[in-house]
């Protein structure tokens, strides 16, 4: 099968505005009720896909077996109405291979495979790992995931171009840097369907051809963040496009002032009734950034929420 046709029929599966989920914790445990009732909130107020057990779901804090659980309950109340992306971040290549399995034998439809933090891999190295891991599971599509503040290694244009011409299931990557010169280059690959991995970026991301954004806004405000993601991609002078990221940027920009997901769900759970416990060396948002996050949320505050 050609490259292009490969695109048409895989990567577009995965598109538009994709939320990453955080992952609901109560009393250390995993919260099921809360995550179910995220997933269904979602697959009605216009996210256009769903990312679990990534960064933002504190993916490095879980064992496998929960995140199985996670996968589970995801695919299951999805119910083929939002496609699933099961993040597989892992510092080894056998540890990363083993959890794509899994998760692809629970029925997740891609996955979100980030370049092996803490081990800081060059570029023979990030090479040999997702051709491991693309060979491993052919008919699985595979999304890269750059995000050199969290791993420690950047992965080189040619590295991620020469891996997306290789191998037919790596169709995207989540780019998290704001390098112009380096989007252009990125959303120029016929064969490559980008993503916006910073939420400050993402309408740059999306001016210069990206398929879509992997989003923390999405979380609270998932039917804006759909319309800014759909109206840039179509028409980015559009007056509408600069409205809404007009509109969201404070509330981004608050997102950011802790280590993700704190914030996050901090706000989440002034929203609505959402656990708002992290798992260390995580600790909760401390007393200012809770006031400037209730401040940034209060402009939204007629957002239909969860049942």
């Amino acid at each position: 099968m050609g490259r292009g046709q490969h695109n048409q029929t895989n990567s577009r599966r995965f598109w538009g505005s994709i939320t990453a989920l955080p992952t609901p914790i109560h009393q250390g445990q995993l919260c099921e009720k809360s995550l179910r009732a995220d997933v269904e909130w979602h697959c009605s107020q216009g996210s256009q896909g769903l990312l679990v057990t990534g960064s933002t779901g504190e993916s490095a804090s879980m064992s496998l077996e929960e995140r199985r659980v996670v996968w589970g309950l995801a695919v299951d109340q999805a119910a083929g109405r939002l496609p699933i992306l099961a993040g597989v971040g892992a510092p080894s290549t056998e540890a990363c291979v083993e959890m794509a399995r899994a998760a692809v034998r629970i029925g997740v439809d891609g996955l979100l495979a980030v370049t092996p933090y803490y081990t800081v891999p060059d570029a023979r190295g990030q090479w040999a790992h997702f051709e491991r891991l693309a060979k491993s599971l052919p008919e699985t599509p595979i999304v890269l995931y750059n995000v050199p503040a969290r791993t420690g290694c950047n992965m080189e244009l040619r590295t991620i171009i020469g891996l997306a011409n290789t191998f037919d299931n790596i169709v995207g990557i989540k780019e998290a840097t704001r390098s112009i010169a380096r989007i252009d280059a990125l959303c120029r690959e016929p064969g490559l369907d980008v993503f916006a991995g910073d939420d400050l970026a993402m309408v740059d991301f999306l001016r210069r051809g990206a398929a879509g954004a992997i989003t923390v806004i999405g979380n609270l405000l998932p039917r804006q963040t759909a319309e800014l993601v759909g109206l840039a991609s179509i028409n980015p002078s559009d007056k509408r496009v600069e409205e809404l990221e007009a509109s969201l940027a404070p509330l981004i920009a608050t997102l950011s002032l802790a280590p993700n997901p704190t914030a996050l769900k901090a706000a989440m759970s002034f929203q609505r009734d959402y656990p708002s416990e992290l798992r260390l060396p995580l600790v909760p948002a401390e007393p200012a950034l809770c006031e400037r996050l209730r401040v940034a949320l209060a402009p939204f505050s007629e957002v239909a929420l969860p049942a």
